[in-house]
């Protein structure tokens, strides 16, 4: 009885430091959901009359020294292969603070020009590259807001077996089948867990499941691990400690058909091309590790 009564005051105390934690620090600061919410973009491809809807989310690349910044938009390359233009559903920033109003919607062209192909041709991502979108709109005076994952909430295999379990929830951030909040301009979220170890190479290759369902227009959501209050993987102590991860990159996911096959079916898939099946709420995540490979382009 002493024992529980001892534990059930630990546990109490941690709560209140979580309590203290957030009341302090988040007074004048973003709360991480927030800036998650700012961390996604919706994209659309266009080709003639045909339009199909992905998700995005922005990222930051920094030389070195700390003194350089190459901003760039995340997304799958089958998003906007086959399109001869893209736009970009960009937030307007007000006083320094996001408008949560109608996008600002930017127009570009698919091409070598604004599209950089992950230097693997077997995995599915680009880059589009930001900084002149940037600069062309604060010379019209109009900013933009984001807030963008970078290089530190990547952490390698090694870490992550560390720190994670093999089973963690997870979160995705985009617009499935293109459904999101269009006057506020703000994505959608889902919950879901790691449905294979992250830290473990899927049959091989750099990717992981996750258990959530993935529809058309959730193609380059980003997935995220976070926590605050937790139990230790190695000790099962309750602990208090914000981590934010970016695990990965959503690309595809498996349906079961009618012949009784498992296939692969990418979520952004025009349904015609598809052979008919069951979704079977699970998807495909690149590792957040092949997103490094880009900076060997963007900063030689």
């Amino acid at each position: 009885m002493f024992s529980i009564l001892i534990d059930k005051v630990k546990y109490a105390y941690c709560l209140l430091i979580i309590f203290l934690c957030f009341k302090v620090n988040g007074q004048n600061e973003m709360h991480v959901t927030e800036q998650l919410l700012n961390g996604s973009i919706k994209i659309e491809a266009i080709n003639g009359n045909i339009t199909s809807s992905g998700t995005g989310f922005f990222f930051t690349f920094y030389t070195d020294d700390k003194k350089n910044a190459v901003p760039v938009i995340i997304t799958n390359k089958h998003v906007i292969n086959g399109s001869k233009s893209i736009r970009l559903f960009f937030r307007k920033v007000i006083n320094g603070k996001p408008d949560y109003a109608p996008p600002y919607v930017v127009s570009i062209p698919n091409d070598s020009t604004t599209v950089i192909n992950h230097p693997n041709k077997n995995i599915d991502l680009v880059a589009i590259p930001t900084a002149q979108i940037y600069d062309a709109l604060s010379k019209r005076n109009i900013g933009i807001y984001y807030i963008a994952s970078s290089e530190e909430q990547i952490v390698d295999d090694a870490t992550q077996k560390k720190e994670l379990k093999s089973i963690e929830d997870i979160w995705m951030i985009g617009y499935p089948n293109g459904l999101w909040d269009s006057k506020n301009n703000l994505p959608i979220v889902r919950k879901g867990i790691t449905a294979t170890t992250p830290y473990i190479d899927y049959n091989g290759k750099r990717e992981f499941l996750i258990d959530i369902a993935a529809f058309g227009g959730s193609s380059g959501s980003p997935i995220y691990f976070y926590r605050d209050f937790y139990t230790d993987k190695d000790t099962y102590a309750a602990k208090v400690g914000v981590k934010l991860y970016l695990l990965g990159v959503l690309y595809a996911g498996p349906i079961y058909t009618v012949e009784g096959k498992v296939v692969k079916s990418n979520p952004n898939e025009p349904i015609s091309k598809v052979k008919t099946g069951i979704p079977m709420n699970l998807g495909y995540v690149i590792k957040a590790s092949e997103i490094l490979e880009f900076k060997k382009i963007l900063i030689p």
